[in-house]
């Protein structure tokens, strides 16, 4: 997991909420190293964990070449419709682009 990009994301949480989006990360850390990453960041968004890759998998953020989630983004709407889903190992730097992405959604 990338704590810097959630550190960054965490700076820019208001405006998601603002937009009405419900924020979370998902790692493949256990339930103890989440709690510890939330912790010691002060993340107020949940961090789930998914240690056997179950989810991450479901929504395609597995790597590539190496069996471990990769860094991005699912943007789902409020029909539970996949509108965009990203690879994206510097989404904490691109918080624009995602606001962009989830007011398509709710257009």
């Amino acid at each position: 997991m990338c704590t810097t990009q959630l550190v960054k994301l965490q700076a820019r949480l208001e405006e998601l909420i603002s937009e009405g989006t419900a924020v979370f990360a998902v790692s493949i850390d256990t339930l103890e190293e989440a709690r510890a990453v939330v912790r010691k960041f002060g993340l107020t968004f949940p961090l789930l964990s998914d240690p056997g890759m179950q989810v991450i998998r479901r929504y395609g953020m597995q790597g590539d070449r190496m069996e471990m989630a990769d860094l991005g983004y699912v943007v789902i709407d409020r029909q539970g419709r996949i509108r965009v889903k990203r690879i994206d190992r510097q989404f904490g730097d691109r918080v624009e682009l995602l606001l962009h992405y989830v007011r398509q959604a709710k257009a």
